[in-house]
């Protein structure tokens, strides 16, 4: 089943998570509801209380990195009826079906911490060892400001760089060679795991294909 929409994308990811549900980058738990439960992995509220008890979903490439340089989302493109134009990722949405199809690649959408969610941002991934692991309480992520960069915990640093590897490859997405190798080596590093394995085959029977990186090592692993 081809899925198109960033909101119907959601109410199936709901469904993926539904006997997994643990956050992304802290690995805290929530209810049916999306109401994250901080105490169950520690995380230390920054600002918004509201925001850091809901559950968000959030893309792991973030959608400006290929939605910025298209025209819908720097010019004003799209009018309503009161001749009031507008631009960003809701005019991209509408004009552009192949941004709406990678908006809402399942491959690439996470349930995450609402406040963490606002605060990694569009932010590049990388390795902070001047930041403090105990930045955000006892969940092991941290975020520099500064250089626009965050560090991830190692559980999930291999299923970032399969999802930006995956959707370079899928949709032409341009990564700087820093970034590349960076993802290459997590990809060897970090191989997939149980929850991840599964998670590509639901995703695959909804969306009609897999995430290769994931399913090249499985098919690796079964013929040893």
């Amino acid at each position: 089943m081809q899925n198109n929409h960033f909101s119907q994308a959601k109410r199936l990811a709901k469904l993926i998570y539904a006997d997994h549900r643990v956050t992304f980058y802290c690995g805290c738990r929530y209810d049916k509801h999306g109401k994250v439960d901080l105490r169950s992995c520690g995380y230390q509220i920054q600002q918004d209380k509201r925001r850091a008890r809901r559950l968000e979903w959030e893309h792991i490439v973030p959608v400006s990195l290929w939605g910025n340089h298209l025209p819908c989302w720097k010019r004003a493109l799209c009018c309503k009826k009161s001749h009031m134009c507008y631009k960003g990722r809701a005019c991209c949405r509408k004009l552009d079906p192949t941004f709406s199809k990678m908006e809402a690649d399942l491959h690439n959408i996470v349930p995450e911490i609402g406040e963490l969610n606002r605060l990694r941002s569009n932010y590049r991934f990388g390795v902070l060892p001047h930041i403090s692991s105990s930045q955000f309480g006892a969940c092991e992520i941290k975020i520099d400001n500064q250089s626009r960069r965050v560090e991830p915990r190692s559980q999930v640093r291999g299923i970032i760089a399969r999802a930006y590897l995956y959707m370079a490859e899928t949709y032409g997405i341009s990564l700087s060679k820093n970034q590349r190798q960076l993802f290459v080596a997590w990809n060897k590093q970090y191989p997939p795991e149980a929850w991840e394995i599964k998670r590509n085959k639901r995703i695959m029977s909804i969306q009609g294909n897999d995430n290769s990186y994931i399913s090249q090592y499985y098919s690796r692993r079964v013929k040893s």
